[in-house]
């Protein structure tokens, strides 16, 4: 099987630097041009499937692709989104340590660890993560190709469940790139490859 990791476009948030987790934004102008050097980038590989989530930003990333080739089937994963920040949302981070100053002092510390107010943990995000994972196996075939346009902390544990050894926030997935992963019968990086 072959896996063509995607961040989504970038949005507003993104330029801002502010924490949008499940907040559902739309593409940037910059996210809008990233889409469509995508859609360039991936048609040479010929996904057999696309994979993305219900937010917005991940369905316009995918979006000028699947117009030029609208047989190919998207399958939404909702496991799949960020994880929620909760009251941090919309906030950047000179913002979320005005308001928050000891959550943000202990989130920092601990980011992997630590959970912020109202927000989902990174240990419940894993797991999510995971059940999405296994999803994404019961409908594929060992010779798909498939396209997967999610978000940064997802395609970091994605890439971790595949073998990867980097810590966390070591792992980089920029926008505008495809990663091209080819997994072993056991679901394992054999090689990698950014474009």
């Amino acid at each position: 099987m072959q896996l063509i990791l995607s961040r989504h476009g970038a949005t507003e948030y993104n330029l801002q630097r502010k924490f949008y987790g499940t907040t559902d934004v739309d593409l940037a102008p910059l996210g809008v041009r990233q889409a469509q050097e995508l859609a360039q980038k991936v048609a040479p590989f010929e996904p057999t499937k696309i994979i993305n989530t219900p937010l917005q930003r991940t369905a316009q990333t995918i979006a000028p692709y699947h117009q030029t080739h609208l047989m190919v089937p998207i399958i939404t994963i909702p496991e799949w989104m960020e994880k929620g920040f909760g009251a941090w949302e919309g906030l950047d981070a000179d913002q979320i340590q005005a308001r928050y100053p000891q959550e943000w002092q202990r989130w920092l510390a601990a980011p992997l660890t630590y959970t912020p107010p109202e927000s989902e943990s990174f240990a419940d995000f894993q797991q999510r993560v995971a059940a999405g994972w296994q999803m994404v196996k019961q409908v594929s075939q060992p010779n798909d190709r498939l396209w997967i346009v999610t978000h940064l902390g997802t395609l970091r544990i994605l890439a971790q469940l595949l073998g990867e050894q980097r810590a966390f926030y070591d792992i980089d997935f920029p926008a505008g790139t495809l990663t091209i992963l080819t997994l072993d019968a056991q679901a394992q990086i054999v090689t990698q490859r950014v474009i």
